[in-house]
């Protein structure tokens, strides 16, 4: 990868995830309220959804913070594919999102949209 593309997918990823952390920081609160129903400690999905939620701003903020360290620092300098993993990290919100989704749509297809 050209360094001049790195730092573009870098610059719009950190935009894009501060944005969502900040966003995300009511659902973050509220993510305990999933499992307050009867019997939803005891549904994986129900758990799931909650940690996917609860853990989301913090990822997006490891996430930017890892991505950036990556690429600058100067002791990585010669490892391998250092752009490319600088890009993969700063992407891995998008496991919270593919898993909360994931959980969300068993729930639906499952239990009805129900919580327990």
């Amino acid at each position: 990868m050209q360094r001049k593309t790195v730092l573009m997918v870098l610059w719009v990823a950190t935009v894009i995830w501060i944005a969502a952390a900040v966003v995300g920081v009511v659902p973050a609160l509220m993510s305990p309220m999933i499992l307050a129903a009867p019997g939803a400690l005891e549904h994986p999905a129900a758990v799931t959804l909650a940690l996917s939620v609860g853990t989301f701003p913090v990822v997006c903020i490891v996430a930017v913070l890892l991505g950036w360290l990556t690429f600058a620092l100067p002791a990585l300098a010669h490892r391998p594919h250092r752009d490319l993993w600088a890009c993969v990290l700063i992407n891995l919100p998008l496991l919270n999102i593919a898993t909360g989704g994931l959980a969300l749509a068993w729930m639906s297809w499952f239990n009805g949209g129900s919580f327990n």
